[in-house]
């Protein structure tokens, strides 16, 4: 039988924002923001965090027992220059999880995603028609090229913005794909995509001192509003 699998990588060290993951965003650690929503769900058969810290993996011990599974990701896959497949792959190897397994990797620094947008994940990976899933947001900006040309619109027939779908771009909150793609594939997205919407307001990435502000603002004044 098919496993859900939540999977949340995260490392010790941050460039950008100091320790941003044990840091507290009104008053709870980033990190806990994502695992809090994951252990409500309820939705997934395994909920991994995975860390080279042992203050944080301490912590969230403390905090969730055994509804948070711990992997030691290895020091080579927690540098700056690893990319997170490398993790991820070291991670189901040693897991040693069935092909037809589904891996969701949640990103600590998004943490505004909502049960319900992890619902409309899991809702496209039972319908059967997605290779890999990928959260994103509609962005209705008008693009131009480096040489001064629009990209979207006609300079004589340039549309209301009401009237302009605009484009899908990545929101970075969560990816999802088959454990079989993830062994024969270099990448996490491959094959008939689906796309979860996240809400603009809700789809921040955190990774500089002026996103962490953005996300104070938006967990003091919006999510208890959605």
């Amino acid at each position: 039988m098919m496993k859900n699998i939540a999977f949340v990588p995260v490392r010790k060290d941050s460039k950008g924002i100091i320790r941003k993951n044990t840091k507290p965003l009104c008053g709870k650690p980033l990190l806990f923001w994502i695992l809090d929503t994951l252990v409500q769900s309820s939705f997934f058969n395994e909920v991994w965090l995975a860390t080279d810290c042992n203050k944080t993996e301490k912590a969230t011990i403390g905090r969730y027992g055994e509804k948070i599974k711990i992997y030691r990701r290895s020091d080579s896959s927690a540098t700056d220059n690893a990319s997170v497949m490398e993790v991820i792959k070291e991670f189901i190897l040693w897991g040693k999880f069935d092909a037809s397994d589904w891996i969701s990797l949640f990103q600590a620094t998004s943490p505004f995603t909502t049960i319900h947008n992890i619902k409309k994940m899991l809702d496209l990976i039972k319908s059967g028609k997605y290779d890999s899933i990928v959260s994103c947001t509609r962005l209705k900006k008008f693009r131009w090229s480096d040489t001064g040309i629009p990209l979207d619109y006609s300079l004589m027939n340039k549309p209301r913005r009401q009237d302009y779908k605009g484009f899908w771009v990545e929101s970075g909150n969560f990816y999802s794909t088959s454990i079989q793609i993830i062994l024969s594939k270099p990448y996490i997205l491959s094959g008939k995509v689906g796309i979860v919407e996240i809400d603009s307001t809700l789809a921040i990435d955190i990774d500089e001192p002026c996103d962490w502000v953005v996300a104070e603002y938006i967990a003091t004044n919006l999510i208890s509003k959605l």
